[in-house]
């Protein structure tokens, strides 16, 4: 993904982030967003404790819609504000696939376990298939997932493209690297 280019990393891959600078204070910036949230359709989202979480309306969604959550800040130490942005699968959909990961991880571990033990006993084990099944299911899901990250990936752009230009409507918008 463009945007995502200097941040690329595992959890740059599952969780695209970038900071982008902007010249004006934050709490206008955060209140210029929240009414342009309000006046576009394509958009829907909510501000809360410093943030704005960024989605697509409820009646576009689907399963693999994401959400970004934007925090605009000024820190003493710089002459212009940050805004961290880091877009995601709805919280349901991580923790769905954060429990099936554990599961098959734990499931392959404990049964490739006791195969290793019955084979050490008695000369085989029909337990030892679970290496491979887990491997390949495992391998499955991280597909699935990122055949739907895929599929979220037009939604993502949309949302990121809407920060940008709403930003940009009242100051100039960098990217800042790293």
């Amino acid at each position: 993904m463009p945007f995502n280019r200097l941040h690329h990393s595992v959890m740059g891959e599952l969780r695209p982030r970038f900071v982008l600078r902007i010249n004006t204070d934050a709490e206008e910036a955060m209140q210029h967003v929240t009414k342009r949230i309000q006046d576009d359709k394509t958009v829907s989202g909510v501000r809360s404790n410093g943030y704005i979480f960024l989605k697509i309306p409820s009646w576009a969604q689907h399963y693999w819609s994401p959400e970004m959550s934007v925090r605009i800040e000024k820190q003493d130490y710089l002459d212009y504000t940050t805004v961290h942005c880091l877009i995601g699968p709805r919280q349901a959909v991580w923790a769905m696939y954060a429990l099936i990961y554990a599961a098959i991880i734990l499931a392959t571990l404990f049964a490739s376990m006791f195969g290793l033990v019955q084979y050490q006993s008695y000369g085989s084990s029909d337990w030892l298939w679970s290496i491979p099944a887990g491997i390949v299911i495992f391998s499955s899901v991280f597909i699935f997932a990122k055949l739907g990250q895929r599929k979220g990936r037009d939604e993502m752009l949309h949302l990121v493209s809407f920060l940008y230009h709403s930003l940009d409507e009242i100051s100039e918008v960098k990217r800042i690297e790293g």
